[in-house]
């Protein structure tokens, strides 16, 4: 079971992401070059230069409902619409968390807990986000009046784990909802857009989210779900939908006779209220033959319609969050054959005709990795599980796996040189091929390699890498979810000193991110400084020693490998003679950076407010392909 099983909640509200954006910039990763000049608000397009990294919900409520095929509007419908979902009230908020500067594109939340509340001091249940990160990234937002990542939107989907329910609610969604659960998790999925990164407007940092929370089955994907996938033909650059709709899933609950699809992430909107792009009336179908080529139009007696989109309603999203159900009872053929026919997202037409906006993957073919970002120590290994489906059911079939990187790189200013990507090509390893199991399930090792040399983009450690992975067999003209691959960042090998020092081994790690996250070096401790970090040394000792999933881990980014973890609380608690860590002695010389490989830059005219977001980096992707065509 998910969020697109019944019951489920509906909450809307914002969400804050207040982001740090020097690290936006990975030129700005090199010691040797970097100036305080880039800490200020607006040098080259830096908007939050003294982000703190934190990512919650802001006055969400409970806006809908849904009960055994009745959608609940009101308090007098069901209780709990008008309830607060609220962050945890023990401890603090959420972090957002890019892998990598670039690998932009894939930002997760971690550490997050939630809460339902009364907002009279009761609470329902509570639960911790399990860490996930965003997909489906498109420009959603039509309207272009400051060019920025406004009009960018996306979708995370995930659970959230060791729910504790309390008090006796006279909600029957609620109990319905807690009896339906298993292994104490929650399904949940949130629409975030129209992000407000502009210092002059009044919600500077924050978004709008709409969101879901359903049962969730123990053993099921936690990030997608086992439905039927709606894919999106998109224009060159990736992210902008060639019909004005982009990538959603459905799932068809034989039992109840239902087809429930979410258009939450899908439908364009004009401005940041939300409001949407009129494309007339949209209707859901099932074809009525099988079909192995894209589609752009059908006849009416080539389909079987299942009911109308109702997003031109008042407050539709609001209290749906853009889920629908579509009841197919009456339609006999429907009940017969939709689990076997493909699915289309039509607009009606003259003569009797539909132009078919979205089709289902073709022959209703679909491979997902469930969880897509991985960060990896040298020789470390992880497991990525993949799932096979055909119209929306597990079917064993082979998976190809090979490197790409078309979403990742770029990340610098305009016509400058970057560090390449994806080298040395055996920083990771895994399978070129596997087949999944009967239950439509296999399971990726992904294994990472000792870099050499260890670091290949010279001033920033680690690497990242883009894992491709599609059926193996698949109809030719078969449209690719670009989203739809693995991300992973190996980290840099590191040999620890017996006595780390600050000014050879320490120093050089903390200087950096004194450099890109100055909010805690202006208002805390200094992290480049010796004095100030040994007076600080208990609560940094803490830090650094905390679980990555904890809000309050250091790096707030996650992307310091254990070694560098290691080493630096061993220097904190090695002490010398002077009961202090060990100083050691400045370098005479500044060393040379090693050799590094480059990608070729790509042209780009962008406004200041453009820089150092996902914007650039989207737009600068776009150009780095259409270069590689041309030559």
């Amino acid at each position: 079971m998910s969020y697109l099983d019944s019951p489920r909640l509906i909450f809307s509200g914002f969400f804050q992401a207040d982001v740090s954006t020097i690290n936006n910039d990975v030129t700005m990763f090199d010691n040797a070059t970097f100036s305080d000049v880039f800490q200020q608000l607006n040098y080259e397009g830096s908007w939050n230069p003294e982000g703190t990294g934190i990512f919650r919900l802001v006055n969400c409520q409970i806006t809908g409902a849904q009960l055994a095929g009745k959608q609940m509007t009101s308090a007098s419908d069901d209780p709990v619409i008008g309830m607060a979902l609220q962050n945890a009230d023990d401890h603090v908020f959420g972090k957002l968390v890019d892998l990598d500067p670039q690998q932009q594109s894939c930002s997760e939340i971690w550490g997050m807990g939630l809460r339902l509340t009364d907002g009279a001091g009761s609470t329902f249940f509570s639960g911790d986000y399990v860490t996930a990160a965003f997909i489906n990234l498109w420009l959603r937002q039509q309207q272009a009046t400051a060019p920025n990542d406004q009009q960018l939107a996306a979708v995370y989907q995930s659970v959230l784990d060791r729910v504790q329910w309390s008090g006796t609610p006279s909600s029957a969604v609620l109990k319905a909802l807690q009896q339906a659960s298993q292994g104490g998790q929650l399904s949940i999925n949130m629409n975030v857009y129209a992000y407000g990164r502009d210092p002059s407007i009044a919600r500077y940092t924050l978004g709008r989210v709409a969101g879901v929370i359903g049962p969730y089955r123990s053993g099921e994907p936690k990030h997608f779900v086992l439905g039927r996938q709606m894919v999106a033909a998109v224009q060159s650059n990736g992210v902008s939908a060639a019909n004005g709709v982009f990538t959603f899933q459905a799932k068809v609950d034989a039992g109840r006779q239902v087809l429930t699809a979410d258009f939450g992430n899908s439908l364009q909107i004009v401005n940041a209220n939300g409001v949407f792009v009129n494309l007339g009336p949209l209707v859901m179908a099932v074809l009525k033959e099988q079909t192995d080529q894209v589609l752009t139009t059908v006849s009416a007696d080539q389909i079987a319609l299942l009911g109308t989109v109702g997003y031109q309603q008042p407050d539709w999203y609001k209290q749906t969050a853009g889920v629908q159900e579509f009841d197919y009872t009456a339609n006999s053929w429907c009940v017969a054959n939709i689990e076997k026919f493909p699915l289309l997202l039509l607009s009606p037409q003259a003569n009797n005709s539909y132009k078919v906006l979205v089709q289902e993957s073709l022959g209703g073919l679909y491979v997902r990795a469930d969880s897509y970002v991985y960060r990896l120590d040298p020789k470390q290994s992880k497991t990525v599980d993949l799932y096979t489906t055909q119209y929306g059911k597990p079917i064993s079939a082979a998976i190809s796996f090979a490197p790409n990187n078309n979403m990742i790189g770029n990340a610098g200013p305009a016509n400058v040189e970057v560090p390449g990507i994806g080298t040395p090509a055996d920083g990771v390893t895994y399978a070129s091929s596997m087949t999944t199991d009967t239950y439509g399930k296999a399971t990726l090792e992904l294994t990472a390699g000792v870099m050499n040399p260890a670091t290949p983009r010279g001033y920033i450690a680690g690497q990242v890498y883009g894992v491709g992975y599609q059926l193996t067999q698949q109809p030719a003209q078969t449209i690719m979810n670009a989203w739809n691959f693995i991300s992973v960042l190996v980290f840099s090998p590191v040999d620890i000193p017996a006595q780390p020092t600050w000014y050879r081994d320490i120093q050089p790690i903390l200087q950096q991110y004194a450099n890109l996250y100055p909010i805690m070096s202006k208002h805390l401790v200094e992290l480049g400084d010796y004095d100030s970090v040994v007076k600080h040394l208990n609560i940094l000792k803490l830090a650094f020693s905390l679980p990555i999933g904890d809000p309050n881990h250091m790096p707030v980014t996650r992307d310091l490998s254990a070694a560098d973890r290691a080493m630096i609380l061993q220097w904190m608690t090695s002490p010398g003679q002077d009961g202090l860590p060990l100083k050691g002695e400045p370098a005479t010389a500044a060393v040379p950076p090693p050799p590094m490989a480059t990608q070729p830059t790509a042209e780009l005219t962008l406004e200041p407010i453009q820089q150092r977001g996902k914007m650039a980096v989207i737009l600068g992707l776009a150009a780095r392909a259409k270069a590689r065509e041309r030559s």
